[in-house]
């Protein structure tokens, strides 16, 4: 981010701190429940958004070596992320192609072949098929180039491996618009994965990036967190195409109105948080970065994976990760109960829309945004 939008950020928020202002937009909003509950609803979004936009799968750490691999399962797709022996990440299916078994079995690891359990037909870090027993007599006239894993579009970027859509072609750098040189800001290529929690959630899909797009429930929901450490529901955003970048100011914030406008810096007094839409979410600390990301299941099931970035090279020792880990999992889990409790609340009809009021703007811009791509 360009000092000069950190400063005119800052400038904004602390305007509004000063002046006991809220960030508001210019009208209440609704959202129905149905959007939330809706199986039919749930296919569009798959087959309109998660199918046809790219999406993170990994941070390009956890396959930091040649031959590394993890196993994934994103869409309904099981996936198999390779690190080739050419430094080369590339993304296949992880099907064996002889009679369609799961090839590798194991999360992630270091393997220079990766041979299938049923018959033993083997491939190498770049999903070239190499053997197979008694392949010559059993499958005369087969070519074996022709036998290489399934491979699907990927790139990687900004140090992460991104899924791109196998029938719409997009560029990514396009999609990304604003956004791309603000990722670039983060240098994630200079991050390495420290620690990662994985979940699954019984609520749809939506209500756990709404949960980070405002500040109004931070006093109650985080008092036994965070919530000393930020304004009472004091936040801003912007539209960045489809993505949102929202500015989460500190309670240190008042401080900058004694400093040079040069000396500001952005992490220094505010937490930014970067939805990249539509299913994941940067949180970017003042010295390192949490990556959300949201796994769409079912109407009313998610996994989630919240993953730790951390500077690849730090002076800090392991327990300083750790507890910021531990307090980042603990004030998410806040945000991630009440979600599965909204979940619970939308099944009885008690209400046929959630309402949105002024200080959630970034709430109904997300959502609209959902049903443009629906059309």
């Amino acid at each position: 981010m360009k000092h000069e939008t950190q400063v005119l950020l800052l400038e904004e928020v602390l305007g509004l701190k000063q002046g006991n202002q809220l960030f508001l937009d210019e009208q209440v909003t609704q959202n129905p429940v149905n959007e939330y509950l809706d199986a039919e609803r749930f296919e569009r979004e798959q087959q309109h958004l998660f199918r046809t936009l790219p999406s993170i799968l990994a941070h390009a750490s956890e396959i930091a070596e040649p031959n590394s691999f993890l196993r994934r399962t994103t869409q309904g797709l099981p996936l198999l992320i390779l690190r080739g022996d050419d430094g080369e990440a590339r993304v296949f299916l992880n099907v064996c192609r002889h009679r369609g078994t799961r090839l590798v079995d194991d999360r992630s690891g270091c393997k220079k072949r990766h041979s299938c359990p049923y018959h033993a037909w083997t491939w190498n870090s770049r999903g070239q098929f190499v053997a197979a027993p008694h392949f010559e007599a059993g499958f005369p006239g087969t070519d074996p180039t022709e036998l290489g894993l399934k491979q699907l579009p990927s790139i990687e970027r900004h140090g992460f491996i991104w899924l791109m859509p196998q029938d719409h072609e997009i560029d990514l750098s396009t999609f990304l618009g604003e956004l791309d040189a603000e990722l670039a800001w983060l240098d994630g290529a200079n991050l390495s994965h420290h620690q990662t929690d994985e979940q699954h959630r019984q609520c749809n899909w939506k209500l756990l990036p709404e949960g980070g797009l405002e500040a109004y429930h931070f006093r109650i929901a985080h008092r036994n967190t965070i919530a000393k450490l930020f304004n009472d529901n004091l936040s801003s955003y912007q539209c960045l195409g489809p993505h949102i970048r929202s500015i989460l100011p500190r309670a240190s914030i008042v401080e900058l109105a004694e400093q040079e406008r040069s000396s500001w810096n952005i992490r220094d007094h505010s937490n930014v948080l970067y939805t990249v839409f539509p299913t994941s979410m940067f949180l970017v600390q003042s010295d390192h970065v949490i990556w959300i990301r949201v796994e769409p299941v079912g109407p009313e099931k998610t996994e989630l994976r919240l993953m730790t970035l951390k500077p690849k090279e730090t002076d800090k020792p392991s327990d300083y990760w750790d507890a910021n880990h531990e307090l980042t999992i603990k004030t998410l889990n806040e945000d991630f109960d009440l979600a599965e409790s909204m979940q619970s609340g939308m099944r009885s009809g008690a209400n046929e829309s959630l309402r949105f009021g002024r200080f959630e703007g970034a709430l109904s811009k997300f959502n609209e945004t959902i049903r443009q791509h629906l059309v």
